[in-house]
């Protein structure tokens, strides 16, 4: 069941570079007050959990297990609980915050904060993403490689961001989540079409190539058509008035034909 949202009846200015108007009952914090980073240790049962860019944070094994560079010593790695707020600090520019899904641990280059009191994870990874996706966050970017930052907890907990009452953050988050899903859906549709489309185009090919589908009746009505003449309306049509066949030169001012 989709959410539906209204328009508010009044905006406000925030304040803040990237946000802009915001509704006039909505708060503007700091994140320093809605998060606390945390550190935990890591326990022996715990997998390795991947911070992606499209905002999904579970673990390794649920994506995929190839093409990760593999720590000998996994030095400074951290406890991570479902619910957490995650941010990876040097791909946060690429969208790359979301909540976890499952208990793991991560490498020490992601920021793993806990909600406080009147904060929503889950609303405040689609903010973060939504100031990645506008480039603030590449706008903050320290890094020395190019398209990189260094979003650490400390930048994160410096910025301005708005605050809906906790009810209304989580009306969002399934208004967001219900259209998502629906687009999502219609992109997989469409990318299952155009793979059943290719794979048909590669054996008909094939078919043809190999003799098996005799396409001699279909070349040869193609090679008639082609063959065709064109009508004499069809000549005439493209050719400008003066040009046409019989077409009488203008006459000189005073003389009758």
């Amino acid at each position: 069941m989709l959410v539906d949202l209204k328009p508010y009846p009044a905006y406000k200015n925030s304040g803040v570079e990237w946000l802009g108007e915001v509704p006039t009952h909505w708060e503007v914090r700091r994140a320093k007050t809605l998060f606390t980073k945390v550190e935990r240790p890591v326990r022996p049962m715990d997998e390795v959990v991947t911070c992606f860019r499209d905002g999904v944070v579970t673990l390794r094994r649920n994506r995929r297990t190839q093409g990760f560079t593999e720590s000998l010593k996994e030095i400074g790695y951290q406890g991570i609980r479902r619910g957490d707020l995650v941010i990876h600090a040097m791909d946060a520019f690429a969208g790359a915050v979301g909540v976890a899904d499952s208990d793991g641990k991560g490498t020490p280059v992601y920021a793993v904060c806990v909600p406080r009191p009147g904060a929503n994870a889950y609303f405040f990874a689609l903010v973060v993403r939504e100031m990645a996706r506008n480039e603030w966050i590449l706008a903050l970017s320290k890094g020395i490689r190019e398209r990189s930052t260094d979003f650490r907890y400390g930048t994160f907990a410096s910025q301005w961001l708005p605050v809906p009452p906790l009810p209304e953050q989580a009306v969002i988050v399934s208004f967001l989540e219900g259209h998502t899903t629906r687009i999502d859906r219609g992109v997989d549709a469409t990318r299952r079409e155009i793979s059943l489309l290719n794979e048909l185009r590669t054996r008909l090919i094939a078919d043809v190539v190999r003799g098996n589908l005799d396409v001699r009746e279909v070349a040869a009505r193609l090679t008639e058509e082609d063959e065709e003449p064109e009508t004499m309306d069809e000549v005439e049509n493209g050719w400008a008035a003066e040009d046409r066949p019989g077409a009488l030169d203008p006459l000189p001012e005073g003389e009758s034909a």
